[in-house]
């Protein structure tokens, strides 16, 4: 049995008509008669009674038509299915998330991807930057991530995109002394000790990040403090004597007990660049549409 015999029965059953069903179908209406007898012989059941007058269903036709009518709609819904999800209108997309360092972006695109993609379900995965991201990408933990170190942006199997391009700010809390200073100088950071966000205690990124700067600038700090967690890094920044070396961000600068203090000094290296990254051997439709939203978002931004 094939599909085209549901159809023709269907057809049949529905105008009761030979003649009409024919036209509908756009075949003969011999053929027709044909195939819908050699449908009944395969299911050994008469589904028609037929004179020179009229067409009626028999009751294992009504039966049939039914379970055909039924039959005929999943098949419909999977190829509306496969056909949506060969172009990344449906699945799951993962995303690697990097909070703070992502949120003014990230919030406008998955507004805008989610009114286009409404049947794609988005996870987001709280992970690092940089070297702990990869790792997870290789494990296909997540297809998208994000990345600030140049020499990441370089590994073979990976491509990437700038997504945000900020200057950099000295961030800390209103009671700290250097916060009464609207702009300071790098050299001020001498013997001040550092807050680094990470989720291992003895270093992170984010502090390997803060004390190679420093030192290509000749400046020593007081050993890096680690803070696992955005909101325990913050807290603990606003509340403490630490400094923090952080991109400029609406959302950062604007939280409560923190000031965020201009650098004196310029250069390439003062500023923050992040990058979306995902692995070169990426086919998924789902990647590419996120992709080409995210491209839109960061073409709009000053």
């Amino acid at each position: 049995m094939e599909l085209r015999h549901l159809r023709y029965f269907v057809a049949v059953a529905e105008a009761l008509n030979f003649r009409r069903a024919a036209e509908l179908l756009h075949i003969s209406a011999p053929t027709l008669s044909v195939q819908i007898r050699d449908l009944e012989d395969r299911l050994d059941a008469r589904l028609l009674e037929r004179d020179t007058t009229r067409v009626r269903l028999t009751v294992a036709g009504e039966v049939f038509l039914a379970e055909a009518k039924a039959l005929l709609e999943q098949v419909q819904r999977s190829v509306t299915v496969t056909q949506d999800a060969a172009r990344g209108r449906r699945g799951t997309l993962r995303i690697g998330n990097v909070g703070e360092l992502s949120y003014e972006f990230m919030s406008a695109s998955l507004n805008t991807y989610r009114e286009r993609f409404p049947d794609v379900d988005v996870t987001l995965v709280d992970i690092g930057v940089d070297e702990q991201c990869v790792r997870s990408l290789d494990k296909g933990e997540f297809q998208i991530g994000f990345a600030f170190e140049p020499a990441t942006l370089t590994l073979t199997g990976l491509r990437h995109f700038q997504v945000l391009d900020t200057l950099l700010k000295v961030v800390v809390a209103d009671t700290h002394p250097l916060a009464a200073q609207r702009r300071i100088s790098l050299a001020d950071l001498a013997g001040v000790r550092l807050l680094a966000a990470g989720k291992h205690t003895k270093s992170s990124m984010h502090a390997e990040y803060m004390l190679s700067l420093l030192r290509h600038r000749g400046v020593t700090p007081r050993p890096v403090k680690m803070v696992g967690g955005s909101e325990s890094f913050f807290a603990m920044l606003a509340a403490g004597q630490e400094a923090s070396l952080l991109p400029k961000i609406r959302r950062i600068s604007s939280r409560e007990g923190l000031s965020a203090l201009s650098i004196k000094e310029k250069g390439p290296d003062l500023r923050f660049q992040l990058h979306a990254i995902w692995r070169s051997d990426e086919t998924s439709p789902l990647v590419k549409n996120f992709l080409e939203v995210l491209k839109s978002h960061r073409a709009g931004r000053s």
